[in-house]
């Protein structure tokens, strides 16, 4: 399912049977695939799955509590849509089909990607909704969503030190933020990073970018814009363009590149939003961390309308 495939929601109780189906099919991917990681072997991921289907089930008993003191019902018909949402989907396939290279880094790679379509899903039924019943509903239950996915990433990010490295990573700033001030300082590295590498990969692979991969990172670059000379420094650039091409090969190698830096951005802000001493702060990294999802949303969208898996 893509964004623009969502389609709108009548009732409390419809949205409510939503969200506890979309949980509950994830809990049992999670224990088909731990099952199928201890059959090659594979135990370290097969207690990553497992762990997930038990944090998962801890989820969905949140949600059941939402439902109680909304007065909705989780038993009523939903749209069929609905069902096909499944960790062995489109866009975590290539993760998921070789058990025996799985490892944890990969286990939780495969669950933020899920769990942020459910948040982009949540989020795009309660800005599409008229009914403010429904709307703030949605809204409570994206906002549960979000904070999964910083348990989630926060994991990821610890298994992914030794396997994984981005340049916003490398950049030394895990440390929250001491003020307002400080934190601008920090978003304007990281919103250079991301403009310069989309800046990168549109003109490096022009040839191959269609109308719409070329709108989808142009309104990345606008919504990155938030300082007049929002690039990285020329000496630091070069060296950033030699990476890009070096390691990446096509355009599709490219844009994962690009959604790297952007999911590590998450996880940044994310985790300042966890620990930070100020309330402006949280606020702020958490705003930052929304807007950087959305945008990871629009650039699966588009690999996934190109016949392309992330």
């Amino acid at each position: 399912m893509i964004l623009s495939d969502v389609p709108p929601v009548s009732s409390v109780d419809e949205l409510f049977s939503i969200a506890l189906t979309l949980g509950q099919n994830m809990v049992l991917c999670c224990e088909r695939l731990a099952k199928e990681m201890t059959a090659c072997q594979n135990e370290d991921s097969a207690h990553t799955f497992e762990d997930l289907a038990d944090r998962e089930n801890t989820h969905l008993g949140l949600i059941r509590k939402q439902a109680e003191h909304a007065g909705a019902r989780l038993d009523v018909d939903i749209d069929d849509i609905w069902l096909d949402q499944d960790l062995r989907g489109v866009l975590a396939r290539e993760i998921a089909d070789n058990p025996y290279l799985m490892t944890p880094y990969r286990v939780l790679q495969l669950a933020v990607i899920n769990n942020e379509r459910v948040f982009e899903i949540l989020s795009t039924l309660a800005a599409n909704q008229e009914d403010d019943s429904i709307r703030q509903h949605a809204e409570a239950l994206a906002r549960g969503q979000l904070a999964e996915i910083s348990g989630l990433r926060l994991r990821r990010r610890q298994a992914s030190r030794s396997e994984v490295g981005t340049v916003i990573d490398n950049e030394g700033l895990d440390t929250p933020p001491a003020g307002m001030d400080n934190f601008n300082k920090i978003v304007r590295t990281v919103h250079g990073i991301i403009r310069t590498v989309t800046i990168v990969v549109r003109d490096t692979w022009e040839s191959e970018i269609t109308n719409e991969t070329e709108q989808v990172l142009q309104g990345l670059l606008d919504d990155f814009r938030d300082f007049p000379d929002g690039l990285v420094a020329d000496e630091d650039r070069a060296a950033l363009e030699t990476r890009i091409i070096q390691g990446n090969d096509n355009l599709f190698s490219a844009l994962k590149t690009l959604l790297r830096e952007l999911e590590s951005a998450v996880d940044l802000f994310l985790g300042y939003a966890e620990s930070a001493g100020s309330e402006d702060i949280v606020h702020a990294a958490q705003t930052k961390a929304e807007r950087y999802v959305y945008r990871i949303a629009k650039i699966r969208d588009e690999l996934k309308l190109r016949g392309l898996t992330y």
